[in-house]
């Protein structure tokens, strides 16, 4: 697997922003991205080597697709009883996304998840008529910037993360604004976890129609090569049915020592246990196809 990105991931840098509208989900930085290239060290990796390129000699003539699923639980706020999250499957289009409202809106009056929810549904709608007019693979990066300027009569900011399949090359491709972001597993072994776009602590890049915005060209692009059967891709802010409940306990749980406890540390922010948030994920399993 190679996993390209085309610039150096950001890990709280750039100018403070003193009105930031922060509070969004769990920021799960893990460091720069890997070399495309590795060296092989012993003859125990090289072996490795040659079964993995085996293997892609064997799937290279065969199409495979994203078969989805996702699991939202909002937090409960009689208020926004629709959250603040939002997120979109297309099978047709074999794309996926997830946004993140920013909470820190509710105190002027503004519901940020309407903004999430028209990222969503307009980058649903982008990615689905592209993929009808023969446009596959889907640009990810076109989706999200056709849906922020459909979204612009809208009120509030998020995050957005947008990932699409190229069921030919077995390739993802994925742009991420912000703190939602994507995990890669294969095997049951965590293989990747997108970085985190934050100018700091809990104060995420985030795309809006406000003097502070962020545009869609902040978006960090990846794009994933030799997919194979069996690799899952976790898309979302926390968390199919069994993780979301474990990070609803976890979000909930002062005891526990959580993700985002071990940002706030390392930020110099005193918090202790989980963070009461909505919940999204939505989970893509890479599996072959006859179509």
């Amino acid at each position: 697997m190679m996993i390209a990105a085309n610039k150096p991931p950001t890990f709280g840098l750039g100018t403070p922003i003193d009105n930031c509208y922060g509070s969004c989900g769990y920021g799960y930085g893990c460091g720069p991205v890997p070399d495309q290239k590795r060296k092989l060290n012993n003859p125990i990796d090289e072996v490795q080597e040659l079964q993995e390129t085996n293997k892609r000699r064997k799937i290279q003539n065969q199409k495979m697709k994203l078969v989805c699923g996702s699991c939202y639980c909002p937090k409960d706020n009689p208020e926004k009883p629709l959250g603040e999250d939002a997120h979109f499957i297309s099978h047709f289009a074999q794309t996926i996304g997830v946004a993140d409202g920013v909470g820190g809106w509710a105190r002027k009056g503004i519901d940020a998840g309407e903004y999430a929810r028209g990222i969503m549904n307009h980058a649903k709608e982008t990615a689905t008529h592209m993929a009808a007019v023969g446009a596959t693979p889907v640009d990810a990066r076109k989706v999200l910037n056709e849906a922020y300027e459909n979204n612009a009569d809208v009120q509030g900011s998020s995050t957005a993360c947008i990932l699409s399949f190229d069921k030919e090359r077995g390739s993802l491709h994925a742009v991420n604004v912000g703190d939602s972001g994507f995990l890669l597993f294969r095997e049951s072994m965590c293989l990747y976890i997108s970085p985190t776009q934050q100018r700091r602590f809990n104060c995420p890049y985030q795309l809006g129609n406000h003097v502070r915005g962020d545009l869609p060209e902040a978006a960090e692009e990846f794009e994933v090569e030799d997919m194979m059967p069996g690799t899952l891709s976790y898309l979302g802010q926390m968390g199919c049915w069994t993780t979301s409940a474990v990070a609803l306990f976890n979000s909930e749980d002062e005891d526990n020592v959580t993700p985002f406890q071990m940002a706030a540390e390392k930020a110099g922010v005193e918090h202790v246990g989980g963070k009461i948030d909505d919940i999204t994920v939505v989970v893509a399993t890479v599996v072959a196809s006859s179509t």
